[in-house]
């Protein structure tokens, strides 16, 4: 058996996946939540809360929740699609709670701004 026949072939197939592994490193996305907390104050859907740095009602920052993976009290995972039952619907009860925050950049497809990507109601 000639063993030139393999070489090519060989070769573009080591040149194939080093394009593939470099392209794949270089359009990898990742990023780091920034973790804040604080008292939420649910809407009346439970998709949106306000989030408050004290126990007060003063003005707060408004963050949509539905989407973002979330944790109860009792420390188990849920997905977003629901929306965190952990923070209720009750517009005058206020929820500890950490968030993930990541700030997106707008693209063609979409608006950029603060996202967050996970809650965690505490105890």
């Amino acid at each position: 058996m000639d063993m030139r026949r393999f070489v090519a072939p060989a070769a573009v197939g080591v040149v194939v996946a080093i394009v593939f592994g470099a392209w794949g490193f270089t359009t990898r996305h990742s990023a780091t939540p920034d973790v804040v907390e604080g008292w939420a104050m649910p809407n009346a859907h439970g998709t949106a809360i306000s989030l408050h740095d004290s126990n007060d009602t003063r003005a707060g920052n408004s963050h949509i929740v539905t989407g973002a993976s979330w944790a109860s009290r009792d420390g188990l995972w849920h997905d977003g699609a629901d929306g965190p039952t952990c923070i209720g619907t009750d517009t005058a009860t206020k929820t500890r709670v950490r968030l993930g925050i990541v700030d997106v950049e707008p693209g063609e497809e979409g608006n950029g701004g603060p996202r967050v990507v996970w809650l965690r109601c505490l105890a």
